[in-house]
């Protein structure tokens, strides 16, 4: 039903209104009165001028949504695919590809990237900022290297806070709801000297999703404690200081990447009865985060501007848990098998978990592992004593071990940036940009990573007459560990009216390859030995990353429209694309099977649109639509891009300080598997004097489908689910 819903709301809403950024006072924006954004060029644009596509998640579309996390927030964008692969870990894809892993875009908050070095992901969960305090999220669609570097491979998502001086007073919000939800905010502005800040405490609290297949508990929620503080100082009439710092501290209930090579079958054994009564033991993830950022800005005069950006950020990810498995895991033949080949060490594990089938004849293990997997026949003798090595030890113990998957990771960046109104016809932005990436784990690395990268960026806005705006960007970015690499990006609009423009964009774009998947040497190291005797003290296996991997690459092409129909309060954005990345890095990454390489490419092809209609003072319609065409060379980038998705929504405010709020969402295959969900909110707000005020609101969200969200596993017991709050202002 996905396709003629959007298709017919497409129809019906085939313009837009203003795209929601806000209008920001600054003596380098045009007397133009349009929404501004500033996330495509580190240039203050209006919508018809951003050399590609943009959206913007304003203000009332964030509260419209009662979304709890910016990833739900995400499903508001055409073209974004949200993936979870736990009630606490979701993923978030401009045009899908792998479900596991959110590799290739830019996440900022408020400029800072939040883009994990070590592991090239974004822990959603754990960014130290509450969405109550959210001013606005400008997120690029499409390749934007040019501006932001590597790792902007296929858009940039710019999360921008709400500025101090507009959340002066007190201000507290509870939430509760179904699936565990407890949720507390509380802030404080206050005014100093010629500064003028917010202090906000967060705390975030839920069950994640249900149950899975077998309908046993899934242990996936998450608990979260966090601290923002956000100040402006204006230093003189020219220049101002914008500060902030944060912390969070969390505990998210995940599983471990450890695999039990030999699980229990057969209970008249010790070693499978005291296996069984092991179970699977607790490795909760506590998280901690912590960053300083500063922001210096110097308006040297109305047509020139000077910043320097700086900013400090450490993440701690510590999980530690207590394991027993059969000795045979620390035995040196079992890491000469795994070094022959992991896919032989795969198929050993299969041995033991089969032990009445298949598998559990040496005839048949034989025959498979050397005909099957090419396994050179001198080694099957070691394939038969690690058989009698396990045989032997199922009437004693199991040997039972501590182990760890503990990361940090640490991030030093400073900037300079120089902004420069050249003349009525011409603008440029350029600036130099330094930053320092550490990843330090005894497991995943073997001590620590460091990398430095160092990029040069500059970008060039002309305007030939009254009809034709041309545009130049590039970056120059040297990085230790991948190389050098120059991104750039041509672009010409062509105005049919001031607000009408008709683009054609043409971008390169790469990825560095990240430290975990280059510079891994993971294994595990276990302490606290007991049970069964050992024949080594050494894990077997051991995932080495190749250290020579290239950058993915990718070549972008864009026909697009943008208008703004102003006497009507509409406006609307169209894309037709065509993007392919190559040396694409696709494998999966686990400490068993760990084997990435440059052999993967993926070819998008397809057209989405925007469209915003202020249809009254009191009404506000919305629908985004994208179809995606696509050829992906490995499966795993096949799984999150469902050729239709989008969104609707209706966004009314009623008389008597009443709001509501109407959204559908729906997506044909995200892990091949249909999602469709009808969220609504309905909000009333209560005057309690001349300066406080009380909103209650109902958050519901309805399922339409009845497929399991992203994962077979990912589970809830009802369809609903519904959260209720209480904010006070005053």
């Amino acid at each position: 039903m996905l396709k003629p819903r959007l298709a017919a709301s497409a129809v019906l809403l085939c313009c837009s209104a203003p795209l929601g950024a806000q209008s920001l006072n600054d003596p380098l924006l045009d007397d133009l009165q349009l929404p501004t954004v500033l996330s495509a060029t580190r240039l203050k644009q209006s919508p018809a001028e951003v050399p590609g596509s943009m959206t913007v998640i304003d203000r009332q579309l964030i509260r419209g949504s009662g979304a709890r996390d910016v990833p739900e927030l995400m499903r508001l964008v055409p073209g974004m695919m949200v993936g979870y692969s736990a009630g606490n870990l979701a993923n978030v894809n401009y045009h899908g590809t792998n479900i596991s892993e959110a590799r290739r875009m830019q996440v900022l908050v408020d400029g800072r990237s939040v883009y994990r070095p070590g592991l090239a992901t974004v822990d959603w969960t754990d960014i130290p900022l509450a969405i109550e305090d959210i001013e606005r999220i400008e997120v690029f669609r499409g390749p934007n290297t040019a501006a932001y570097g590597a790792n902007a491979l296929m858009g940039v998502i710019n999360i921008i806070s709400t500025r101090p001086e507009l959340s002066q007073g007190t201000r507290v919000k509870v939430t509760r709801g179904t699936r565990g939800v407890s949720d507390l905010y509380a802030s404080q502005g206050f005014t100093f000297g010629s500064s003028q800040a917010r202090i906000s405490l967060i705390g975030k609290e839920d069950d994640g999703f249900d149950h899975v297949q077998d309908g046993s508990d899934y242990r996936d929620g998450r608990r979260l404690s966090a601290l923002n503080l956000l100040g402006n100082t204006d230093l003189s009439p020219t220049q101002a200081l914008s500060w902030q710092l944060g912390a969070k501290e969390g505990t998210n209930q995940q599983s471990n990447d450890y695999s039990v090579m030999a699980e229990p079958t057969d209970d008249s054994y010790l070693f499978d009865r005291l296996m069984y009564e092991q179970g699977f033991p607790s490795s909760d993830v506590t998280a901690r985060d912590y960053f300083v950022q500063l922001n210096w800005k110097n308006d040297l005069s109305p047509a020139h501007r000077l910043e320097i950006k700086t900013y400090a950020q450490h993440m701690e990810r510590l999980s530690q848990w207590r394991a027993c498995d059969s000795p045979v895991v620390f035995s040196p033949e079992l890491r000469q098998l795994y070094l022959a080949g992991n896919v032989y060490a795969r198929r050993f594990n299969y041995i033991l978990r089969n032990r009445r089938g298949y598998w559990a004849d040496p005839a048949f293990y034989s025959d498979w592992l050397v005909n099957q997997d090419g396994l050179p026949p001198e080694l099957l003798p070691l394939v038969d004593g690690l058989v009698a090595q396990h045989a032997a030890a199922r009437d004693s113990a199991p040997a039972c071990f501590n182990l760890n998957e503990n990361l940090r990771e640490t991030r030093y960046e400073a900037e300079v940036q120089n902004t420069i109104q050249v003349n009525d016809a011409l603008r440029t932005v350029f600036g130099l940009n330094l930053r320092y990436d550490q990843a330090k784990s005894k497991t995943f690395f073997n001590g620590k990573v460091e990398n430095s990268v160092g990029q040069l960026f500059g970008n060039l806005e002309y305007r030939l007459g009254e009809r034709w705006l041309l545009h130049a960007g590039a970056m120059a970015e040297q990085d230790r560990l991948s190389d050098f690499s120059f991104s750039p990006r041509l672009a010409a609009h062509y105005f049919v009216a001031p607000s009408h423009s008709l683009r054609a964009v043409y971008s390169e774009a790469v990825r560095s390859p990240d430290m975990y998947e280059n510079n891994a040497y993971w294994t595990y190291y276990p302490s606290g030995l007991s049970g069964a005797g050992t024949t080594g003290d050494t894990y077997y296996a051991l995932a080495q990353g190749p250290g020579d991997l290239e950058q993915e690459q990718m070549r972008s092409y864009e026909l697009g429209y943008n208008g703004h129909f102003h006497d009507l309060g509409l406006a609307i954005d169209v894309k037709a694309f065509y993007d392919e990345i190559d040396n694409m890095i696709s494998q999966p990454l686990q400490v068993v099977n760990f084997e990435p390489d440059n052999s993967s490419s993926t070819r998008f092809t397809g057209i989405e649109t925007q469209a915003d209609w202020r249809l009254t003072a009191q009404d506000r319609l919305r629908v985004t639509y994208a179809y995606v065409d696509f050829f992906a060379s490995n499966e795993l980038d096949q799984r999150l891009t469902p050729r239709n998705s989008g969104s609707l929504a209706w966004l009314r405010n009623w008389a008597g300080s009443v709001e509501s709020s109407i959204i559908y969402y729906g997506a044909d295959a995200l892990n091949e598997r249909r999602f469709e969900r009808l969220d609504g909110r309905l909000a009333k707000r209560f005057s309690l004097g001349s300066t406080s005020e009380l909103e209650l609101a109902l958050n519901w969200q309805f399922r339409l489908d009845d497929e399991a969200l992203t994962w077979g596993e990912n589970l809830y017991d009802d369809r609903s689910h519904v959260y209720l709050s209480a904010e006070l202002d005053f």
